[in-house]
């Protein structure tokens, strides 16, 4: 199993999957849009929807990152003492 993200509309999917005994069994599959899932990477549904670009590898995924912050810059406060000056 590998892990997606699946973006697109919200769907549902029955894959027939290896059993590990040599057999099929039923996975059935919620896809919500940019929700992570676990499919099976070697299933031509899988690879028909990573061609189609609404799966992507998590690994491959762009995940959006914070932009670093800027250092601090500290400006000197004006001055809030008045003047000597008298009328």
């Amino acid at each position: 199993m590998s892990r997606y993200i699946y973006t697109g509309p919200n769907s549902a999917v029955t894959l027939k999957v290896s059993d590990g005994k040599g057999g099929l069994k039923d996975q059935d599959v919620l896809f919500w849009n940019g929700q992570e899932v676990d499919l099976p990477a070697d299933h031509e549904m899988v690879a028909s929807l990573v061609a189609q670009g609404y799966l992507k590898p998590v690994a491959a995924a762009s995940i959006p990152q914070a932009a670093p912050a800027a250092p601090a810059v500290i400006e000197p406060e004006a001055s809030t003492v008045k003047s000597g000056k008298t009328k």
